[in-house]
């Protein structure tokens, strides 16, 4: 969809002097002339409200001037949420020490402790054993929360 290269590159113009931030994905939902842009924003050590609020209004003034959204839209600008899938480099380092849930491709799930990220891999410690599995081995990945 053009509308999303397009917004995803506003985007990553609208964190660009913020070296902490990165840009995980940009969603656009719904028909045109009532559509809803969702722009997944996130940081090394996390992302304020006060960040959304101004890469939002950075995104919003060009989406504006430039009629790059044909009628009403929304736009959204926020953190991904932990029932958000990992699918960045980035997003794994950030979360190392946590458990995840990896859903394998060919289908197998694995959890453990991520306690390192390579360029290639990630290792998660296992009950048993620590388990190193490449990217190319991993559909998609999730923080696993614990009420304990």
């Amino acid at each position: 969809m053009k509308e999303e290269q397009v917004i995803r590159q506003l985007a990553e113009e609208a964190i660009s002097d913020k070296n902490s931030l990165f840009l995980v994905d940009v969603k656009v939902k719904g028909n045109t002339g009532n559509q809803k842009v969702l722009v997944f924003v996130d940081g090394d050590d996390g992302i304020s409200i006060d960040e959304c609020s101004s890469i939002s209004r950075k995104i919003g003034a060009e989406l504006e001037e430039n009629d790059i959204m044909p009628g009403k839209y929304t736009l959204e600008v926020s953190s991904p949420g932990l029932d958000f899938p990992i699918t960045l480099h980035r997003q794994y380092e950030k979360n190392v020490g946590r458990s995840l849930q990896v859903e394998l491709v060919n289908g197998q799930m694995e959890e453990g402790e991520l306690v390192e990220v390579t360029k290639d891999a990630i290792v998660l410690k296992g009950k048993k054993v620590n388990q190193s599995l490449d990217f190319e081995e991993i559909k998609q990945s999730k923080v696993k929360v614990s009420f304990k």
